[in-house]
């Protein structure tokens, strides 16, 4: 499959809620990509994605060491990229950041809005 495409259905897949699916579309993306610019960005989406289903499947322990990953990751994090908007992403995953502990026992994730937001064109 080629990049576009292979990044358009990513895109469909995370936005129709399917966020195990678009974190494999993501992940073959980052696997494809060559810029290291790029690279990053697929592998926040597909780690934030990742975050989304574990948080779903009440996994915590996953979701923790996503914690650990995901602050580097968002450090270069563009609020744009191909013509989407990733603001709201970004917002997202400062918010589960600063929300679930990367260690500890805890039960249950205390968060109002675990669903990661769509990803739409500006």
């Amino acid at each position: 499959m080629n990049l576009e495409k292979l990044w358009n259905k990513a895109i469909v897949e995370h936005n129709n809620e399917e966020y195990h699916e678009s974190h494999e579309l993501f992940e073959e993306l980052w696997m494809e990509l060559d810029d290291r610019t790029e690279k990053d960005i697929a592998q926040t989406l597909a780690q934030a994605d990742a975050l989304a289903v574990h948080i779903q499947t009440g996994n915590i322990r996953a979701a923790q060491r996503l914690m650990r990953q995901l602050p580097e990751l968002l450090l270069n994090f563009p609020s744009e990229y191909r013509l989407i908007d990733l603001s709201e992403m970004k917002t997202w995953i400062l918010e589960m950041i600063s929300n679930i502990p990367q260690s500890g026992d805890i039960e249950k994730i205390q968060i109002e809005n675990t669903r990661p937001p769509k990803l739409t064109k500006n």
